[in-house]
């Protein structure tokens, strides 16, 4: 795999191959969710995936109803680079369900992510999206993509919009969802495995707290990444990583993998919480990971991916 493989990427036009499911998704009138253009559960052309859904009905109904509930020095930030580092011992990074995020609730619906969290310069003069009135307090967009996903040749990209950037290019970072996962299993590409693989990418990109900060807000369009975080990890971790329906947990890899990274920021000091945006709030990170998806090769093994500064 090239070193260009692994550089930040800015945004780029897409092609008719990448259309997305711009009407969202539908319900059925057995409660089923299906893309809204298609009526499929699994939609390739609008690299959307809905089976989750079937999985967690019986966990969402356990758990509250309520939807608005609120190394490490020398990781360098760049929008340049990103530079594949060798993993870490696997085993101490999966998470027993210990820490779990809440979601961020925003002072009103309407509120766009880039006017809650402007463009602020800080650490090194690197540009980070700030809370306008908690400079501790900063937010990344992520977003993942699959093309023919759930057909013949998927390909699943990821990306994080993590600044401003420079004049003429965002702080974008972006690559292909590994074919293996960060303990060796083997991994599929899809779009859900994607949007996960944004918010591992984001949270292991920087040592945040080294950049003075105390709360990090993920923001992000996907309701499987809000939801699971936030709540249904609570059921699969007590289940053993079962549904309760006697079905295992798809992803369960990169899901103990995301819970080891919300313990060890919370022992640095660091709370992470969800922020669920519609899907065109979400626009340069959403471009950036089907640009990677369709641009670049899965690379064979898991990577950490680690950003330099200028």
């Amino acid at each position: 795999m090239p070193l260009g493989w692994y550089l930040a990427q800015g945004l780029y036009p897409l092609g008719p191959s990448s259309s997305d499911d711009e009407e969202g998704p539908c319900e059925l009138p057995n409660g089923r969710i299906v893309c809204g253009p298609h009526g499929l559960v699994v939609c390739g052309k609008c690299c959307t995936d809905y089976s989750f859904m079937d999985e967690e009905e019986e966990e969402e109904e356990e758990e509250d109803k309520d939807e608005d509930v609120d190394d490490h020095f020398g990781r360098r930030s760049s929008v340049e680079e990103n530079i594949p580092q060798p993993p870490s011992d696997p085993e101490e990074r999966k998470g027993t369900g210990r820490v779990i995020p809440t979601r961020f609730i925003p002072p009103t619906d309407s509120i766009i992510p880039t006017e809650l969290f402007p463009g602020q310069r800080t650490y090194l003069n690197i540009t980070r999206f700030v809370h306008r009135n908690d400079p501790r307090a900063m937010l990344i967009f992520t977003d993942g993509a699959c093309l023919n996903n759930g057909q013949p040749d998927p390909r699943a990209g990821w990306a994080m919009f993590h600044g401003p950037g420079l004049e003429t290019k965002p702080a974008v970072s972006s690559g292909r969802v590994e074919k293996k996962g960060p303990f060796g299993d083997d991994g599929i590409q899809s779009s859900n495995r994607a949007e996960l693989r944004a918010v591992i990418a984001a949270l292991g990109f920087r040592h945040w707290v080294g950049e003075g900060f105390t709360t990090l807000v993920i923001a992000t369009d996907s309701e499987y990444v809000v939801e699971g975080s936030t709540k249904w990890v609570r059921t699969w971790t007590r289940n053993n990583w079962k549904t309760n329906a006697g079905g295992t947990v798809k992803n369960q890899d990169l899901w103990k993998f995301l819970l080891g990274e919300f313990e060890r920021w919370e022992e640095e000091g660091l709370t992470i919480k969800f922020w669920r945006i519609p899907r065109d709030w979400n626009n340069t990170a959403d471009a950036a990971a089907k640009e990677a998806a369709s641009r670049y090769e899965a690379p064979d093994r898991w990577t950490e991916v680690i950003g330099l500064p200028f």
